[in-house]
């Protein structure tokens, strides 16, 4: 079946329900293989898509189109007019816009049953769409297409995402994530920066997932695994199934296979390698002074006492559509620290030391996931300014993990053997000057040495 005026008009009696259950299934069988086809879906139904745009957006971009009945008569009829090419048959179509609007939308990237539908929104986030809109809130329900952006931009942010084949996607705080590609047969995504977990369907017929990073391109189907990315490095762990993983620029594909992993660097002239996962360390601390992963924050210039200190920056957290509150937050990625997952117990301490320039209490953070697994949320605790030294003073203060609450008790209650992916410190609508110099997981038969304050 071509794409000519013979099969554009029979695309148009599929839409207005006049075809037969042959023809049915031929128009079915050429869309799911015929770009073009589905192109010409939506020039038609672009400017009734145009029409509902305003309302969908006001609504909380609700992803699906819902036509709504017109009235009978009276002055309140809105009517939606959207042109056609000038074949005569088409313009007889006019008079069902709107299933038109509605069956075209389901062979559209950014709706129907195969689309990537966003499931669940926590924290501070902003989607980019493929023709230039920005939102600041974005909701559960909507639906992506090719060209989407999404990005988590608070320490606590994480985003679920589904895919048409039942599979599921979790990126964490500062990770940006557009859609290359979306069809009913494959999905491309990028993510240019931060955490991704993939947990497949349990649906046998799992569709292919490329990954594309700064540094590599993992493609995937029916496999679990994990990817940290960065503008220069990336790392993929795979924890069920196997992946394909080869450099960006250069190279042949690697299979990585369950309980393996692969590390990408543009500085590194070797070829990709599979080497198995390392043992998890209950023991980490974080130099500062190698420069790692810093996800939020800026550096200071070094003192006679401290030749690392990170401080801290302003983020603006949305509380709801109309109030938001200022943070000054601080943020570092484990998985650059450590060449080892860093397993946590509840047994164990962290040990933060810092100033700030006046006294304010300050909230310290960590997200996780399961070891060998998916994501499984952030924990936080709060330490009130008495618990800290006074204004100007350095203090190290060691916090229990059992002091630690789940952010999400629905995917984690307690951070007993999960694994450390990134950690922070931040303070509330002040900006009292917060600053890190050392961060340091200390497990619970190890003695703490050096503390003054012992929360």
């Amino acid at each position: 079946m071509s794409a000519g005026p013979s099969g554009k008009e029979r695309l148009v009696r599929y839409l207005d329900g006049r075809l037969s259950p042959e023809e049915h299934r031929q128009v079915l069988d050429w869309l799911r293989t015929d770009p073009a086809a589905r192109a010409f879906l939506r020039e038609v139904a672009e400017q009734a898509v145009m029409v509902a745009d305003h309302e969908r957006i006001a609504a909380g971009r609700q992803g699906t189109f819902l036509p709504r009945p017109f009235p009978a008569t009276g002055p309140e009829r809105k009517t939606v007019r959207v042109r056609f090419p000038a074949w005569p048959w088409v313009l007889a179509a006019a008079a069902t816009v709107t299933v038109l609007a509605v069956a075209a939308f389901q062979w559209l990237p950014h709706s129907g049953p195969d689309a990537i539908r966003v499931t669940k929104v926590t924290g501070s986030s902003e989607y980019f769409g493929a023709k230039g809109k920005i939102e600041n809130a974005l909701t559960a329900g909507i639906s992506l297409r090719a060209g989407d952006t999404l990005e988590t931009r608070s320490c606590d942010a994480w985003i679920d995402l589904r895919l048409g084949d039942g599979s599921t996607l979790t990126i964490a705080g500062h990770s940006t994530l557009r859609v290359l590609d979306e069809t009913p047969d494959s999905t491309t995504l990028q993510l240019s920066q931060g955490s991704l977990w993939v947990r497949p369907s349990t649906d046998t017929s799992a569709q292919p997932l490329l990954i594309q990073t700064p540094t590599l391109e993992a493609s995937v189907q029916g496999g679990q695994l994990d990817l940290q990315a960065s503008a220069t490095e990336s790392i993929v762990r795979v924890n069920e199934g196997a992946a394909q993983v080869r450099k960006t620029r250069d190279g042949g594909p690697v299979t990585v296979a369950k309980g393996q992993q692969v590390y990408a660097s543009l500085g590194r002239k070797e070829p990709l390698a599979a080497t198995a996962q390392p043992a998890p360390t209950n023991s980490w601390a974080c130099d500062l002074g190698r420069v790692p992963e810093v996800i939020l924050g800026r550096w200071l210039p070094p003192t006679a006492n401290e030749r690392a200190r990170l401080g801290a920056e302003p983020l603006l957290w949305p509380i709801s559509s109309d109030e938001s509150v200022m943070l000054y937050a601080a943020a570092l990625a484990a998985w650059k620290s450590s060449e080892h997952p860093v397993v946590l117990h509840t047994d164990s301490k962290l040990r933060f030391r810092g100033r700030t320039d006046r006294s304010q209490g300050v909230r310290f953070g960590f997200s996780a996931q399961k070891i060998r697994g998916v994501f499984a949320g952030k924990f936080e605790v709060d330490l009130p300014p008495d618990s800290l030294r006074p204004g100007g003073e350095t203090w190290e203060v060691e916090i229990p993990l059992a002091k630690f609450r789940p952010l999400h008790p629905r995917l984690a209650t307690s951070p007993e053997g999960l694994e450390l992916t990134d950690i922070y410190a931040l303070t509330i609508r002040e900006d009292a000057g917060l600053e890190l110099n050392h961060i340091e997981l200390i497990p619970a038969n190890r003695q703490a040495v050096g503390s003054n304050i012992d929360y």
